[in-house]
């Protein structure tokens, strides 16, 4: 699975309406209008990132690139290359936890009560209280500081 893309894109202006018109032709559905041309070039990325997140979540194909020597376009419009990325839609949209087995020994489970064994939840706390977690995230002023990345980001 890729998590870099870079689809062609037409910038057109409305005739009509005097807005901007992006129209990816790759991709049937991703298209929008903006106010202006530095507006249209500006948000044509987030846009291609949002519509391949969505399509990538729903296991739809992602096509290849179209070739656009051989488009015929309007004379006032352009084609512009768009690059997206999915990576931080999947870290901002994606599963909330990651989802690893972790094997404990069994007598870890038994240092609960007797009739009341250790549960995950139990262990999930131990650690958070001994590791300070809760205590770091109250101090810290962004998940920055935390991680040590920009991006908050493990």
């Amino acid at each position: 699975m890729k998590s870099k893309y870079v689809f062609p894109a037409i910038i057109e202006r409305n005739k009509i309406s005097s807005k901007y018109t992006v129209v990816f032709p790759d991709l049937p559905g991703c298209a929008f209008e903006a106010e202006d041309f530095i507006q249209a070039y500006y948000w044509a990325g987030p846009r291609l990132e949002y519509h391949l997140y969505r399509m990538d979540k729903a296991y739809e194909h992602i096509p290849e690139a179209s070739d656009t020597s051989g488009w015929e376009i309007a004379a006032d419009a352009i084609v512009v290359q768009v690059a997206a990325g999915l990576p931080e839609y999947r870290r901002m949209f994606g599963p909330k936890y990651a989802r690893k087995a972790i094997g404990f020994p069994n007598w870890l489970f038994q240092l609960g009560k007797k009739d009341e064994p250790m549960s995950a939840q139990n262990i999930r706390e131990v650690l958070r209280e001994k590791l300070g977690i809760d205590m770091l995230l109250e101090n810290a002023h962004d998940l920055s500081e935390v991680f040590g990345n920009e991006d908050g980001s493990f």
